[in-house]
């Protein structure tokens, strides 16, 4: 319900905002991103990834716990009020008293604007969506001893990794992207667990080694590398099709707690914290529910 009605002069902010609010790369923000930033849905951190503009809001992954990032609000931007002990703060920060003369724009809008610090361990996953989950969804449709009801029991205590960030590592894929610490942990552990599919990896790896050698000028054994490829690429191709011709499913072991083990690793390397920041409703794009007057 639209319970919040404000009345902003589209060129004016409080004096007493001024002084509190610091402003990071982008001056619409309400204050500035949390140390070591990382745009939320990018792999980028903010030195290489522009905040897009005209939004409502922005969210950032910082892998500083909670309670270091609200340290930091409250001394950007005062107290942070705790909305769910444990879970989330929230500050709000703009009250609009003044009404100036000039243009008015009203906007009719459902919460006062501020800052959100949010532990990613309170987020939740209706579907467990994620590469990560798809073990256990194998596992619960091959084997008899599994259920989706064990399905969602891990989701419901693991949903969270769906919304996560978990930093880029070292390496990189064949096409030269640097993978996060995620793939890299979820590599291991599919080579290790899963036959198939980490023979799928090890081909991966070998366009890895054959890219490396033709940079190296190393044709000879980059060409015999890649042939190797076509070998393996041509087998599975054969093998699935076999598969399909008698209606067999494929072969999975029963790996459920080695891969609980991965999942516990996963959210060791993962950034604990999500920031949600407003803009000022002063840039917010015009909507349906954005209303340019009022009468007084």
């Amino acid at each position: 319900m639209r319970n919040t009605v404000f009345v902003l002069v589209s060129m004016v902010m409080m004096a007493s905002m001024a002084n509190n609010v610091l402003f990071a790369q982008h001056d619409q923000l309400l204050a500035p991103p949390p140390p070591e930033a990382v745009l939320y849905g990018s792999e980028d951190d903010l030195d290489a990834f522009s905040i897009p503009d005209r939004n409502f809001t922005v969210a950032f992954h910082t892998p500083l716990p909670v309670d270091e990032v609200v340290v930091f609000y409250n001394q950007q931007v005062g107290q942070l009020q705790e909305v769910e002990p444990g879970q989330h703060y929230r500050a709000n920060l703009i009250e609009i008293t003044v009404k100036q003369l000039g243009v008015l724009k009203v906007y009719d809008i459902p919460r006062e604007p501020g800052v959100k610090v949010q532990d990613i361990r309170q987020m939740s996953s209706r579907h467990c969506s994620s590469e990560y989950f798809r073990p256990f969804r194998d596992m619960y449709n091959s084997l008899d001893q599994y259920s989706r009801n064990d399905f969602r029991a891990v989701c419901e205590q693991y949903g969270f990794i769906d919304h996560a960030y978990f930093g880029v590592s070292d390496q990189t894929t064949f096409d030269g992207r640097r993978m996060t610490r995620a793939e890299v942990l979820y590599r291991e552990y599919t080579k290790e667990l899963d036959e198939e599919r980490g023979e799928m990896v090890n081909v991966e790896e070998m366009m890895e080694e054959a890219q490396r050698l033709m940079q190296q000028g190393r044709m000879d054994e980059a060409t015999a590398l890649f042939q190797k490829i076509a070998e393996i690429q041509q087998q599975a191709v054969t093998r699935d099709m076999a598969r399909a011709q008698t209606m067999q499913r494929r072969v999975v072991e029963d790996r459920w707690d080695e891969w609980l083990g991965f999942l516990d690793e996963l959210v060791e390397l993962m950034y604990p914290t999500i920031v949600h920041i407003d803009y000022h409703p002063s840039h917010w794009p015009d909507d349906d529910w954005l209303h340019e007057s009022i009468e007084w």
